[in-house]
């Protein structure tokens, strides 16, 4: 693991993808259209022969045309990866909190055909265009990434040891093209904007960020705070200048709270 570690870039070390090169321009897609709120489904229309990725059980529905297929690799690439490197970024996007296959729903048809996207868990879904993020990058927290355009790199980058107090792990999840990508997170995901300013937030609230922002870990504040403030021993801190996104609601809090009401185990 230590090993693995050092092989991987640190976050703020990583540079922008180049198209064309590095990875392929991203297939297009159509308008899309968001129903509901707390539990949104969003309807895609997908010109033919253009393709999205998805994580496993994201689909809701598909209409006559569109053709599934699951494959270790997220079809990024200019060129056919071999073996081993599809094995290589399978195992990285497992450390991203992604599953190990990608979903990939390719429009056959010779006309625009509609297709629906989900998330299991009560939250927002938000659009991110990725060719209007800084070096077209931007990262997110483990297990945020939803589906997207094909043509989207799903990665990670190192963190620092500390990040693990806010809930970031070893790695955060990089995504990286010119596509449209879409997230989801627990309640409702708000963009806030940093002009070489520091802002403190909940550990477990961080969805997303663009590249030049720092994140770190401050003490709560005194032991009195920290024991009695329900806040926890430490919050994060993210400062520099640019963009990130904080969800209302994680889920590791709504799963918290329902748990409370779970009756007594019988002895």
């Amino acid at each position: 693991m230590a090993c693995c570690c050092c092989c991987i870039p640190h976050y703020t070390n990583v540079s922008g993808p180049e198209i064309g090169r590095d990875v392929i321009a991203s297939h297009q897609m159509g308008s899309h259209t968001t129903t509901g709120d707390s539990m949104p489904l969003i309807e895609v229309a997908l010109p033919p022969q253009q393709c999205m990725i998805s994580e496993p059980g994201a689909m809701s529905f598909i209409q006559k045309g569109i053709g599934m297929e699951t494959s270790f690799d997220d079809g990024s690439s200019v060129n056919e990866p071999g073996c081993c490197t599809k094995c290589k970024t399978c195992c990285l996007r497992t450390c991203s909190g992604e599953g190990a296959s990608v979903a990939h729903w390719t429009n056959n048809s010779d006309s625009v055909r509609q297709m629906g996207f989900a998330s299991p868990l009560p939250g927002h879904i938000v659009a991110i265009d990725l060719k209007t993020m800084p070096e077209n990058m931007l990262f997110t927290m483990n297990g945020s990434f939803l589906f997207g355009a094909k043509g989207t790199r799903i990665d990670v980058a190192r963190t620092d040891c500390k990040q693990c107090c806010c809930g970031a792990g070893l790695f955060f999840q990089k995504l990286d093209g010119d596509g449209k990508v879409f997230l989801n997170a627990g309640g409702t995901i708000i963009k806030q904007n940093l002009n070489n300013e520091t802002h403190r937030i909940d550990p477990a609230s961080l969805v997303a960020f663009t590249k030049g922002l720092t994140v770190d870990v401050q003490r709560a504040g005194t032991c009195m705070t920290m024991c009695c403030g329900g806040e926890g021993m430490a919050l994060t801190t993210i400062s520099g200048e640019g963009d990130y996104w904080i969800a209302s609601s994680p889920w590791s809090s709504q799963l918290a709270y329902a748990l409370g009401f779970l009756p007594p185990k019988k002895s």
